[in-house]
């Protein structure tokens, strides 16, 4: 089966010719690429049977600084865009920025790394944090919007996935009240999260059921994909966590975006040393059709 392997380098380590011939001494294959920028992206095509990309050549991407994405060749083409939110479009944990503005930040954040990095499960840890919100201020939360900085790349990335025409999706295991304003902010199509309940201008330390959890996740993708009457292979997922992981290996190419080990080893790309808007090579969009 032809596959494509597309590398992007980070500003520090252009891409060779050196490094073509180290990926075809790695893939043992005759392989031809093709420029996205020039020394800055590249598409690379070649026959394989592997699903899966070896550790040794993400080892060597990794000591050249560069980010990669692999699919079969005929997949690129994108028409969902679904991705988390806290740590991935955001540099933030929003619930962690939160505990620390109420003097709870070491217990939140070690539930919060836990839960990430698949030890306990999510449902239980974000019932666990949302508790120790419990008797906050609503009107506290605006102070912590105004803290959240993007990840570079990020608007790029949105502006030229709705040029592209590409469904847009914020998806996160956080709270509707940031994830509102963050699609509003880069004009995502839909956003989803939790919602936490509110009397009198004070949080209750409960959130309001459903749950938007890893399970959760994988179910809006699925019914965006059945409602668009499209396929698996024609969604691009990202994010940094366990509770991204069944939408990352439900999703045509799933991206880990500077992730935990657990959401790495399910991934069939990653974005560690370059900005999230190398993900528009990744979905083959070449330089001189993206905006600035």
């Amino acid at each position: 089966m032809k596959k494509l392997l597309t590398i992007v380098s980070s500003k520090d380590n252009n891409i060779t010719t050196e490094t073509f011939t180290a990926i075809q001494d790695f893939l043992k294959v005759d392989i031809k690429s093709k420029w996205l920028a020039s020394e800055r992206a590249c598409e690379i095509y070649f026959s394989s049977d592997k699903t899966v990309i070896a550790d040794q050549l993400i080892e060597y991407f990794n000591t050249c600084l560069y980010d990669w994405a692999y699919q079969n060749a005929e997949e690129n083409s994108k028409r969902i865009f679904i991705s988390d939110m806290d740590s991935t479009i955001i540099k933030q944990e929003c619930i962690d920025m939160i505990a620390d503005l109420i003097n709870v930040k070491e217990e939140v954040e070690d539930i919060t790394r836990r839960a990430m990095e698949g030890e306990i499960a999510f449902a239980d840890a974000l019932e666990k944090r949302v508790g120790l919100l419990k008797g906050m201020k609503l009107e506290l939360l605006n102070e912590i919007f105004h803290k959240i900085e993007l990840n570079d790349g990020a608007e790029k990335l949105l502006i030229n996935l709705n040029k592209q025409k590409i469904k847009t999706i914020l998806v996160s295991g956080g709270f509707t009240f940031f994830t509102k304003k963050i699609s509003e902010k880069l004009n995502f199509h839909e956003n989803y999260a939790n919602n936490l309940e509110v009397i009198d201008d004070i949080l209750t330390g409960k959130v309001i059921p459903p749950i938007i959890d890893s399970i959760s996740k994988k179910k809006i993708l699925k019914k965006t994909i059945e409602s668009h009457k499209l396929t698996n292979a024609e969604v691009v997922a990202i994010g940094d966590g366990a509770n991204d992981l069944e939408m990352i290996k439900e999703a045509g190419l799933g991206i880990s975006y500077r992730g935990k080990p657990i959401l790495k080893a399910n991934a069939n790309g990653q974005i560690e040393h370059t900005g999230l808007d190398s993900l528009l090579y990744f979905i083959g969009i070449p330089e001189d059709k993206i905006i600035d």
